[in-house]
């Protein structure tokens, strides 16, 4: 009888894995096919390995999109100081390379900003540099920590938006037209005014450019609100 090896023994994908390339392959799985694709056990087909060598790197599927967050937004948090830049253009740099993380991965945007666990975890490993420029502009930690929580709430709900459309471009103007229209006589008189004179070319939305206006007004306000 032929010897089939030591009991234990592991197989050959079980000797290379690691967190990291546990985190890696479950990255792909969610941007290629989406979060509900995303399975322990689908993961550990995908590395070749017994569904149980994952637990002893990631102990659950929870443990596994947290790890995903800090892959993903790592970058973030490590990003180099630069006392030479104003602080407003540090906070919206920040904000856009917050965006442009969760734009990079849609799939896993739309489980993360609907998951309380999830977007602490993001938020850990992603407010440094906001924390930074805020500190650097003389704002105290309650208005840092206001300041903050309403950038992120802003960039979390412009990625939703975002993620949804999946285009750089939202074309509101025909239905909006359409509806606006149909109105009765007399309603909405500067809804009416305002969405005629805009016309179609003026309603077109691009969320490049919507980003930009967006985070420009939240800072601008934000150092008005707090005298900065």
């Amino acid at each position: 009888m032929v010897n089939a090896g030591k009991p234990g023994r592991p197989r050959a994908g079980e000797e290379r894995l690691s967190r990291q390339t546990i985190l890696e392959a479950a990255l792909r799985i969610v941007d290629d096919e989406g979060i509900e694709a995303m399975t322990m056990r689908r993961l550990a087909a995908t590395l070749g390995v017994n569904p149980m060598s994952i637990y002893h790197h990631l102990p659950n599927k929870a443990a596994v999109f947290a790890g995903l967050a800090e892959l993903v937004f790592a970058q973030l948090e490590s990003s180099a100081p630069d006392d030479s830049v104003p602080w407003q253009d540090e906070l919206k740099g920040a904000a856009t390379a917050y965006r442009d993380a969760l734009r990079a991965h849609p799939n896993l945007a739309l489980q993360v900003l609907s998951d309380t666990s999830a977007v602490s975890d993001v938020v850990v490993v992603t407010v440094e540099p906001f924390y930074r420029a805020l500190d650097r502009a003389g704002a105290t930690p309650r208005q840092i920590f206001e300041a903050v929580n309403t950038i992120v709430d802003f960039i979390h709900g412009f990625s939703l938006g975002e993620a949804s459309v999946r285009a750089d471009t939202f074309d509101l103007a025909p239905d909006l037209l359409t509806r606006i229209g149909n109105l009765p006589l007399g309603k909405a008189p500067t809804l009416v005014r305002i969405v005629t004179e805009l016309g179609a070319e003026g309603l077109a939305y691009d969320f490049d450019s919507g980003f930009v206006t967006g985070i420009s007004l939240v800072v601008d306000g934000i150092e008005a609100r707090f005298g900065l």
